[in-house]
């Protein structure tokens, strides 16, 4: 059965195609350090310290479909804010030939 999902930014659900069979993400997150430097070393009685602020995020999407020709050009579009970064053929113990693309997404 197809599924087809929507890409939604307020709810980050799974881009968007139709073949669906499976949709998942990895996200990694990475920390800026946004610490006064002459507050570091600190002393003796007022000990340095550090802040920390959001940086980039970002998510890997494992898509399993049918065929990746639409999900690819899908998520290839201008202004879509994800860049694919491969595409592997599955073929089951059955014969059936699915594929996963693999995806980023950054934010």
């Amino acid at each position: 059965m197809a599924i087809t999902l929507g890409k939604d930014a307020a709810t980050h659900s799974a881009p968007f195609g139709t073949g669906i069979i499976s949709a998942t993400y990895t996200q990694e997150c990475e920390t800026v350090d946004i610490s006064n430097r002459a507050n570091i070393g600190g002393s003796s009685g007022a000990p340095g310290h550090k802040v920390a602020k959001a940086g980039f995020t970002t998510k890997t999407w494992e898509i399993e479909c049918h065929d990746p020709t639409g999900l690819i050009t899908s998520l290839e579009a201008a202004g879509s804010g994800f860049s694919v970064m491969s595409v592997t053929e599955n073929i089951g113990i059955d014969g059936a030939i699915t594929f996963t693309v693999s995806a980023k997404e950054f934010s």
